[in-house]
């Protein structure tokens, strides 16, 4: 709409200045078939106008519509979203305060036959290495020897080789 608009602006603007010239340079007048050309093309142009300011203000009404009337359609939204949270936690509510029974049978089996309600693992976790032990460090060359002989006679082992 708006392109078909600017040709015959166009179009119209480019006649007319023929016509005005061809009036200047015959003062008879111009001739009838450039006339009827700039008629019929003002004819076009005015109903392409008419489309084109048509589509323009039903376009600014919907942008209106958009901009300031939005909220309305968006409350009815935003009622049913909270409502929909709302059923769902009352939902999740019942189903945690039905776990508190669940827990409480659980402790219960747990006394019953003698298991820790917290588990194993604490059991099952390594001692701490002390401090005065270093890890990252190598033991030096001396002390990897002593090592190695304190394995090799293991307690009782010295005797039967004697006897």
């Amino acid at each position: 709409m708006r392109q078909t608009y600017a040709h015959y602006t166009d179009k119209v603007q480019g006649l007319q200045g023929k016509v005005d010239k061809q009036k200047t340079k015959k003062a008879a007048g111009a001739s009838g078939g450039l006339e009827g050309k700039l008629d019929r093309n003002r004819l076009k142009l005015s109903g392409a106008e008419e489309v084109h300011n048509d589509f323009g203000r039903s376009l600014l009404t919907l942008m209106e519509e958009v901009t300031i009337h939005y909220w309305k359609d968006m409350v009815p939204l935003l009622h049913m979203i909270i409502k929909s949270s709302i059923n769902h936690s009352s939902e999740l509510a019942s189903v945690v305060k039905k776990l508190e029974k669940t827990d409480e049978i659980l402790k219960d089996v747990c006394e019953e036959h003698g298991i820790s309600i917290t588990g194993r693992l604490e059991d099952l976790r390594p001692e701490p290495i002390p401090e005065n032990i270093k890890v990252d460090e190598a033991p030096e060359e001396g002390e990897k020897k002593e090592a190695k002989e304190e394995v090799d006679e293991a307690p009782g082992e010295g005797e039967k080789k004697e006897a």
